[in-house]
């Protein structure tokens, strides 16, 4: 039974590692606003279709991290009544779900919304209405991926608290260092990582 939960472990650990998409999407489209106009050329259409293909992933990620973490409680002899009782679980539970309807959002409305636009003018220079309509549904989904990031690093930051809390005032300053480096991932191209 230990060899199962360390492989379940190991998985849900990578799983993580996995969702860590949301920076590398920021730093993608920081990198992509320094190309400037014009917008729709293959430049843009290259990094739309990286951005918009990786949604499915991002899903059999999210359900990985939800099924390994649930086994973890389980075969830990746990009920599910410990996401009540354990504040990180809990809340881990919750940030999960929040990225889970995130991504359902940008994925059946925000994207194709974003696509429609592009078929609009396929071909054609971009009228600078359907141009503001595309960067305004862009600064909403970038938006979005910084909020993805803030919860999966929260959520990394949390699994290490579920079987040994750390102090409130830690968490509290782990918290805003995730919230400052989010911040700095949305708005610069991060060249020195952490620095």
């Amino acid at each position: 039974m230990e060899t199962l939960t360390g492989i379940i472990r190991v998985v849900h650990v990578l799983t993580a590692v996995l969702m860590a998409w949301p920076f590398y999407a920021l730093v993608a489209v920081n990198n992509r606003g320094r190309l400037g106009p014009p917008l729709g050329d293959r430049t843009d259409t290259y990094m739309e279709n990286i951005i918009k293909n990786r949604t499915t992933p991002c899903f059999i990620f999210q359900g990985t991290a939800l099924v390994t973490g649930l086994a973890l409680i389980l075969l830990r002899g746990m009920g599910l009544g410990v996401l009540i009782t354990n504040a990180a679980l809990g809340f881990k539970f919750l940030l999960l779900m929040l990225i889970a309807a995130v991504l359902t959002y940008v994925h059946v409305s925000l994207q194709p919304a974003i696509d429609r636009l592009f078929a609009t003018v396929s071909g054609n220079p971009i009228s600078q209405e359907v141009a503001a309509q595309i960067q305004t549904l862009r600064l909403r989904r970038k938006r979005l991926a910084a909020v993805c990031l803030f919860a999966v690093l929260t959520m990394v930051m949390l699994g290490v608290q579920v079987w040994a809390a750390f102090p409130v005032w830690l968490t509290v300053v782990l918290a805003a260092a995730i919230a400052a480096f989010t911040w700095r991932a949305y708005a610069s191209l991060t060249p020195y990582g952490w620095a």
